[in-house]
């Protein structure tokens, strides 16, 4: 009995000792918030599997004012791309070594950052507003000179069809006599690339350098291509970006029903104030939207002054911010500090086309790359290849009224030629090259290659009924944006000839085997332009070479 009590005993001291415990507070103490587990991302799961669940990803690229949501669509992107189409057959190799991703992810931030630094040591201008301009415009001659030539002796007696008359003005390496991108070229082009940015340690490794190579040929060469190519694509492109076309703008305005005959009576006093005090409240809407505009208008000019150069990497970032007082980002995960450093080539010049004294001795050296003094010497005349490829693509020559406004606005351009070339730049990098719509254009990007995570299937083609209703969108909502008054001068007289107009500007784009060719030439002259050195005479002849004969090894 007593040692009965002696076991009870203790027990009633433990729950009572036990008891306040979880009663003086009422709950239990909810975990520390470091402890809470966070759902892991798909960049640190496939890129980063050693990085701690907190810890941040280093950034992908060199510049240090980079926003980080440009780094992490990036790293988004390629996470995407290895999944897609490294790790379903690398899963089936192994699943326990998770090391080969982190390492193909090491040499594409390599890559990224060497192509970033060329990208700010490049002035974009003279690519945007002078030579693609001049492609586009050389196109639609080609295209209308290969029409005329349709059913001629020029046709090998009728027999040629308009893709192979075209091909015979703008014969292509690249491109085949059928009007198909060429994979080997494609590949031969992204291996230059590749040594020109790699370091000789991460050129040498030749398995990770083919997977990379042989996933931009097939992203390009499989999924962008074909589908881009497409006219009924063109088409649907102008209608995503311009929003589809206002119906009431295009319907026959019914004339007014007759109405009797009344007698005139004159209007009220109450009639009188209100149309006086609208007349003034239309009056005083105009004047404040002028006096905005005029004060918008002095402010850009201000800016545009001020900017001796385009805004270049020291003003705006991320893209134009200078790399050469950049700090070098943290190191990815095994990786060495001379793999960090983006390598640096002999700066290119703008112009798609290098010299040879340019190009002497252009063996990438990883050290940081300062500006070229090309950047200093703004380019001239930007605004005359546009103003030449809008008379083409509208055919303004055409017509008499139209040549002769043509005519006036290229004085007009003579006239503010030196002012023009400081606004072309400064819009092109405060708008169209900003963060904010670099970020948009890989999150299109991305939602278009991979819409559920995954390579979407193909989807089929639109019926050509469907075609048909895309392009005459397309014309209408066109149409559209030439202001009413000058319509007729710009468009043409007639509903017959407007119509005509409109035909004569999306033809030359309606054609896939046509489109190759001219995707062809806008790869080309972006290449050229970020990698002078591969051009004719400056050393890409043995980068080909050897790019080919891996090609044909494989």
């Amino acid at each position: 009995m007593p040692s009965s009590k002696q076991y009870i005993k203790p027990t009633f001291q433990s729950h009572t000792t036990y008891a306040p415990s979880l009663t003086s507070s009422g709950r239990s103490k909810p975990p520390p918030a470091n402890t809470i587990s966070q759902p892991i991302t798909l960049t640190k799961r496939l890129l980063f599997p050693h990085l701690p669940p907190g810890a941040p990803i280093p950034p992908i690229l060199a510049s240090p004012n980079a926003p980080a949501a440009l780094n992490t669509e990036l790293y988004d992107f390629i996470a995407l791309a290895l999944r897609a189409f490294v790790n379903p057959w690398w899963t089936k190799i192994t699943r326990y070594d998770k090391e080969f991703l982190v390492e193909i992810t090491r040499i594409s931030t390599v890559v990224l950052r060497a192509i970033e630094t060329r990208v700010i040591a490049t002035d974009l201008s003279p690519l945007v507003y002078r030579d693609l301009p001049t492609i586009v415009t050389q196109h639609y001659r080609d295209y209308r000179t290969a029409a005329q030539k349709l059913n001629t002796s020029y046709s090998l007696g009728g027999s040629s069809p308009l893709p192979a008359l075209f091909h015979a003005q703008q014969q292509h390496i690249g491109v085949t006599p059928e009007g198909n991108l060429d994979d080997v070229y494609v590949r031969t082009a992204v291996d230059a690339v590749l040594k020109a940015c790699l370091p000789p340690e991460d050129w040498d490794a030749e398995s990770e350098r083919y997977i990379i190579r042989e996933v931009v040929v097939k992203v390009i060469c499989g999924n962008v291509v074909p589908r881009i190519t497409q006219g009924w694509f063109v088409n649907k492109t102008i209608l995503d970006l311009l929003g589809p076309a206002d119906l009431e703008l295009v319907k026959p305005i019914k004339p007014p029903d007759p109405k009797p005959t009344t007698t005139f009576s004159i209007p009220s006093f109450h009639t009188l104030i209100v149309f006086f005090l609208s007349a003034v409240q239309s009056i005083s809407t105009v004047a404040l939207t002028l006096i905005h505009l005029y004060k918008q208008t002095l402010h850009t000019i201000k800016l545009v002054n001020h900017s001796s150069r385009p805004p270049s990497p020291a003003t705006s970032p991320p893209i134009s911010r200078s790399l050469s007082d950049a700090p070098v980002p943290p190191p990815l995960p095994d990786e060495s500090p001379a793999t960090v450093e983006s390598p640096a080539i002999t700066p290119p010049s703008p112009s798609p086309v290098p010299s040879t004294n340019s190009i002497l001795g252009s063996i990438p050296t990883f050290t940081t790359p300062s500006p070229p003094p090309s950047l200093h010497q703004p380019a001239r005349d930007l605004a005359r290849p546009l103003t030449t490829l809008a008379i083409e693509l509208l055919t303004l020559r055409s017509r008499f009224a139209s040549t002769v406004l043509s005519t006036l606005i290229e004085m007009l351009i003579s006239t503010f030629t030196p002012f023009l070339d400081c606004l072309l730049p400064y819009m092109l990098y405060t708008h169209a090259l900003s963060p904010d719509r670099l970020i948009t254009v890989l999150i299109t990007a991305k939602r278009t290659l991979f819409p559920n995570g995954y390579p979407a299937a193909t989807p089929p083609d639109p019926t050509p009924e469907e075609q048909v209703a895309l392009r005459a969108g397309a014309a209408r909502r066109i149409a559209q944006l030439i202001p009413g008054p000058i319509a007729p001068i710009v468009l043409g007289p007639t509903p017959a000839v407007r119509a005509q107009t409109m035909d004569a500007l999306l033809d030359p784009l309606s054609s896939a085997p046509c489109n190759t060719h001219l995707f062809v030439m806008i790869f080309d002259l972006v290449l050229l332009t970020l990698f002078p050195e591969l051009g004719v005479g400056g050393g890409g002849a043995a980068i080909s070479g050897s790019g080919a004969g891996e090609a044909e090894d494989e």
